[in-house]
């Protein structure tokens, strides 16, 4: 993304109110600037008088509206009023996703957005980044195993329509007559924990299982290289794009920076790929008693052979057709 160059060659602040920056696409007149820390800050116009609204500061992220800044981009020099959306953190790959995910904010605004327009479209954007205090909701292998899965799909906006919205779905993937769950392991074998209900498909529908085994490397593909991937196939989707970014922020919790670090052989991933039918995994009988709610166990399926064509990958088009 061109933007995120641009942004690296920014020289950094003089004060908090007087900052080199590169516009942004289109006609509001919204820049993107370098704090004095070297963080990325957005200046998003604001239409409305002059007047005074309270910010607000999270642990990564930090609004202050109707602040009147100098901006000078390319030697020339512009003053207007603006909301100050900053990242309040050193990371690199936090200031990657802070980018990525107020550009999507940015491309939703109206041409004259008063300050009210701007709080009501950035309430989003800072409740995804309250989850960034709050413990991790899911293991990175799973995450990196779910984008893997869209990245390598013939058909990103399909595979990214029937991902999971929130933490609490049933399954990773799912429409109204299909589902399927990714399972994720490091090492050589091919064992997954399940709960029961991940293996019981909608009625009258079809389930399927995605096996990868990941291995660690140090020079591999990360979440958020996962993640440009995925973008770059959506030819200026906004909402597939928001969703894309929502999910990965909503995912990663407070230990963000350590969890990004870690990556894994592509190829690896690639070649150790399998699919399955869910009848395929070996599992547990139907358990009738009602006082027993939930139930989860490891399946090997190491020796199991696939019922699908060998195990081999199959387009989301079959899958969710």
């Amino acid at each position: 993304m061109k933007i995120l160059e641009l942004f690296a060659d920014l020289e950094v602040a003089q004060s908090e109110s007087d900052l080199s920056a590169v516009p942004l696409q289109g006609a509001r007149n919204d820049f993107l600037a370098k704090s004095n820390l070297g963080a990325p800050v957005f200046l998003l116009r604001d239409a409305s008088s002059p007047g005074y609204s309270p910010g607000i500061e999270l642990r990564n992220v930090r609004v202050q509206f109707n602040c009147v800044c100098r901006v000078t981009v390319g030697g020339a020099v512009t003053q207007g009023q603006f909301a100050v959306v900053s990242c309040e953190s050193d990371s690199p790959e936090m200031h990657e996703l802070f980018i990525r995910s107020v550009l999507v904010v940015t491309e939703q605004l109206p041409f004259e957005a008063s300050t009210v327009d701007l709080q009501r479209h950035l309430r989003s954007l800072l409740d995804l980044f309250r989850a960034l205090g709050r413990p991790a909701t899911r293991e990175i292998t799973g995450l990196w195993g779910e984008l893997f899965v869209i990245a390598k799909s013939k058909s990103v906006p399909l595979a990214l329509s029937v991902w999971r919205t929130d933490n609490f779905d049933r399954f990773d993937f799912s429409s109204l007559n299909s589902c399927l769950e990714v399972k994720t392991t490091v090492g050589e074998r091919r064992e997954h924990v399940f709960a029961l209900e991940q293996l019981s498909p909608p009625l009258g529908g079809r389930g399927y299982v995605v096996s990868l085994l990941l291995q660690e490397l140090s020079g591999g593909v990360g979440v958020i290289d996962l993640a440009r991937d995925i973008e770059g196939a959506l030819s200026g989707e906004i909402g597939m794009r928001k969703k894309l970014w929502q999910n990965i922020v909503g995912a990663l919790g407070g230990d963000f920076s350590e969890r990004l670090d870690r990556r894994f052989d592509l190829s690896y991933a690639e070649r150790n790929l399998r699919i399955f039918d869910m009848r395929d995994v070996p599992t547990l009988p139907v358990i009738s008693d009602p006082r027993v709610t939930s139930v989860q166990f490891r399946s090997d399926l190491s020796t199991v052979s696939s019922s699908l064509n060998g195990g081999s990958p199959i387009p989301f088009e079959e899958l969710f057709s």
